[in-house]
C-alpha cells in the first residue's frame, strides 16, 4: 500500500462515519430527538479529521516521515474492511459505528506511535477522539436499552 493509498481510505473511513452519524441524526428526528445535537457533534468530529487527513494528503505532509518506512508492515488491511454500513435502526448504526470508532482508534494509535513530533500529537490526539466518540455512543446505547 502506497501513502497515497493510505490517506485515501482513511478519509473513505472517516466519510463512512460522517454518513452513519448523519443517518444517525436522522434516525433521532424520528425516534429519539433528545440525540440529534450529539450525532451532530459526531458527525462534524468526523469531518474534522477527514479534513485533516485531506490536508496531510494535499500538502503532502506525511512524505518524509517514518510513516513511509512502515506502510506496507502496518496490517492495516483490518481497519479497510468495514463494508458500508446499511443500519435499519439506531441501535444498528450505534453498534456498527463503535466497530469503526475502534478500527480508527487503533489505526491513529499505531500512526502516532511511528511517527514523531507534532504529527504523532495530532495522530494521538485524533486516537484519543475516537475514544470519547466510542464512549459517548456507549452511553448512548445503554440509555436506549432502559
Amino acid at each position: 500500500m502506497k501513502l497515497e493509498e493510505l490517506l485515501q481510505k482513511i478519509v473513505h473511513q472517516e466519510n463512512e462515519l460522517y454518513n452513519l452519524y448523519k443517518l444517525g441524526e436522522t434516525f433521532a428526528t424520528y425516534e429519539h430527538p433528545s440525540l440529534i445535537e450529539h450525532f451532530q457533534w459526531l458527525a462534524s468530529e468526523e469531518l474534522r479529521h477527514k479534513n485533516t487527513i485531506e490536508k496531510f494528503s494535499s500538502e503532502k505532509t506525511l512524505e518524509k516521515t517514518a510513516v513511509i518506512d512502515y506502510v506496507d508492515s502496518l496490517s492495516l488491511e483490518p481497519y479497510f474492511q468495514d463494508e458500508r454500513a446499511e443500519p435499519q435502526t439506531l441501535t444498528d448504526l450505534i453498534l456498527e459505528a463503535l466497530i469503526r470508532e475502534k478500527h480508527s482508534y487503533e489505526l491513529y494509535k499505531k500512526l502516532s506511535q511511528i511517527l514523531s513530533g507534532s504529527l504523532s500529537e495530532i495522530f494521538n490526539m485524533m486516537a484519543q477522539e475516537e475514544l470519547k466518540h466510542a464512549y459517548r455512543l456507549k452511553i448512548i446505547y445503554e440509555g436506549l436499552e432502559e
